[in-house]
């Protein structure tokens, strides 16, 4: 009489099983199932009662093993996963950043489509650095923006305190940080997808 050896994974609680089921998907045959297509009737359940039960279920072809990608797919999935987290950091330190200068009445958020831009930090930079004077804009800006000197002259016209504008620099310190990390896993995605 010959045996199989069978490892059966019943799926209930995420990301418990991914550690003996990496070391067994190897060693045997291996099947991840979700725990309502093998449940049990009721009555008096034990784990051995359980573990019979899916052995029957086994040996008749019924149980119908989930789909677990190759571990390279698995790795993608992941960092594509990660990096969606990255995003939506950027994306609401973004917003903190915006609301920080509409807050204090610096409308420029208003008249450019992204306050990350070349030219409007540039202009916050100014802001920032010396809080009591009017930026230059003129001289600051890209020849190629869309809006006019003065709109955007108009639009930096609020007061911005000490503890706002350090606020305002540790915002765009973490919007930085966060996309670096972006860009370096994005590298290490690249070069995982070229393997």
């Amino acid at each position: 009489m010959s045996f199989t050896l069978v490892s059966i994974f019943v799926w209930n609680l995420p990301a418990y099983w991914i550690p003996v089921y990496n070391v067994l998907e190897d060693e045997m045959d291996s099947y991840l199932v979700h725990q309502k297509y093998v449940k049990a009737i009721r009555g008096k359940k034990t784990d051995k009662k359980d573990a019979q039960w899916i052995a029957d279920l086994y040996k008749h072809d019924l149980v119908a093993g989930l789909f677990i990608p190759p571990a390279k797919i698995l790795q993608l999935h992941d960092l594509f996963r990660y990096r969606m987290k990255l995003t939506y950091l950027q994306t609401s330190e973004k917003t903190r950043y915006q609301n920080c200068l509409t807050w204090h009445n610096l409308q420029i958020a208003s008249i450019v489509s992204d306050v990350f831009r070349i030219s409007v930090q540039k202009i916050i930079q100014s802001v920032l650095d010396k809080p009591n004077e009017k930026p230059d804009i003129a001289t600051i800006i890209h020849r190629y923006m869309k809006a006019s000197v003065e709109e955007l002259e108009y639009s930096m016209e609020g007061e911005l305190s000490d503890e706002q504008a350090e606020k305002l620099r540790v915002i765009k310190a973490h919007y930085d940080a966060i996309t670096l990390c972006k860009n370096d896993l994005e590298e290490l995605i690249t070069e995982l997808g070229k393997e």
